[in-house]
């Protein structure tokens, strides 16, 4: 039970430290436009996962009504559709936006 995840777990958070200080360590060696490369390339790997969940799950819930499709009055008492979602409580993501864009 030596990995950083136990070891913040039971509260020892020198051994995340460590490994961190390790990390910064292997970050010095590398040349400035190695350094660029992988942050381009940990850039590019994140939007794809972005963009694979996008077409997994395109839709999330709506900002203004959380999700459940009304909008309620100052009072709490009476509701209609939220104008954003339409009623619905759901939303298309950016990320699904710009892929349907894409497919035109």
């Amino acid at each position: 039970m030596s990995d950083p995840v136990h070891a913040v777990l039971l509260g020892g958070s020198s051994v995340v430290l460590a490994g961190l200080a390790s990390a910064a360590n292997a970050a010095d060696t590398l040349s400035r436009p190695e350094q660029i490369a992988v942050l381009v390339i940990a850039a590019l790997v994140l939007t794809g996962i972005y963009l694979l969940a996008c077409t997994v799950w395109p839709y999330a819930n709506c900002p203004r009504c959380e999700g459940s499709g009304k909008s309620r009055s100052p009072g709490g008492k009476k509701f209609r559709n939220c104008p954003r979602c339409e009623g619905t409580g759901r939303r298309e993501r950016l990320g699904r936006r710009l892929l349907r864009k894409g497919d035109r």
